[in-house]
């Protein structure tokens, strides 16, 4: 018998975890003509083009597959033939990536990260700064998940002495020196998430909160052939997770449905699970703030709540005002699941 999730019925407050993953995908949904600067956001598959690695990979004398990057990067890394050419990649791709901006007005983003609360997770593989800056930039207006980088971030800088994660441009708290930049980790067959003490300690994160969450969102993520590791990660702590029976899953993707839940469907649990090209119409931007505890009472309860989409907007201070309502019942500690009502 599955455990129930940690709600309470009479506030309509679910505090399990909903827990979103995301990949390149995401990145590419929110910037498909490209970020602030004019810059491609590339998939993996793009990369040797967009940043321009094949001469690097013709002076090495590379001559494997490049329609793969990384089945190519894996040889690169682990075959010994080419001596310092994995650093140069991850160089090029570090300050490919480190440049890129959000523009001013919102993002999918920023709708993400407001989109969930403190009790939530949000883990990405992605390099890019658009997670880290989004999270930035509306941090002042309300509790917004904890966030994780699976495959190392530009923005983000790691103080391995204090154990310490900050912003990269930040000092660490302790020893008051300039945050290093964490190492982009690149998914090779052998990868060893316990190598890299930064990186083990995301991960830990991430497995903490898949052992009790009650909604998972798969955003953009292959989960690649080559990155197996990755997917027994998180796989293990959530089958593990005693509420696993009533947990919903959603995969946000363009590819065709058969096919995702081919991929994913180790971790759904019968029916529970929807598939969308859209994060639009996904649980989390059609119940912003409130995907766990309107899961919950439609689903447990029989109570159908009114839905509170995201609506569209041109500036982030629309979208902030746009909250009001749903931060006010949090302080509260009450969810009428009648929010959009109230405006």
């Amino acid at each position: 018998m599955p455990t129930l999730p940690d709600y309470d019925a009479k506030t309509k407050v679910n505090r399990s975890p909903h827990v979103v993953i995301l990949g390149a995908g995401a990145s590419k949904a929110a910037f498909p003509r490209g970020e602030a600067t004019g810059k491609a956001v590339p998939l993996m598959a793009e990369l040797i083009e967009f940043i321009g690695l094949a001469p690097l990979l013709d002076e090495a004398g590379v001559e494997e597959d490049r329609s793969d990057f990384e089945a190519l990067y894996d040889t690169v890394a682990i075959s010994g033939k080419y001596p310092g050419l994995a650093a140069d990649i991850e160089a090029r791709i570090y300050d490919y990536f480190a440049e890129m901006q959000l523009p001013d007005k919102p993002t999918i983003y920023d709708y993400l990260v407001l989109s969930l609360r403190g009790k939530d997770l949000i883990a990405t593989f992605n390099w890019d700064p658009f997670l880290a800056q989004a999270y930035r930039r509306n941090s002042h207006v309300a509790k917004l998940p904890e966030i994780v980088f699976l495959h190392g971030n530009v923005e983000i800088g790691v103080c391995v002495q204090d154990k310490a994660k900050g912003w990269k441009r930040d000092k660490c708290d302790e020893c008051k020196k300039p945050f290093p930049p964490t190492k982009l980790m690149y998914p090779v067959r052998q990868k060893d998430y316990d190598s890299d003490p930064f990186i083990r300690n995301e991960w830990n994160v991430v497995r903490r909160f898949l052992d009790r969450a009650y909604f998972l969102t798969i955003y953009g993520y292959a989960a690649p052939a080559t990155d197996v590791e990755a997917k027994r990660l998180m796989l293990k702590p959530w089958k593990e997770n005693r509420g696993f029976g009533l947990a919903q899953v959603n995969i946000i993707d363009t590819k065709p449905e058969a096919a995702l839940r081919c991929t994913w469907d180790d971790f759904l649990c019968g029916g529970h699970c929807g598939v969308y090209d859209d994060i639009f119409e996904s649980f989390l931007f059609q119940a912003p703030r409130r995907s766990c505890d309107a899961l919950a009472m439609t689903t447990l309860h029989m109570e159908f709540w009114d839905w509170d989409q995201y609506p569209e907007v041109e500036t982030l201070a629309d979208l902030h005002e746009w909250l009001v309502p749903l931060l006010k019942e949090e302080e509260e500690g009450v969810f009428s699941g009648k929010t959009s009502q109230l405006r």
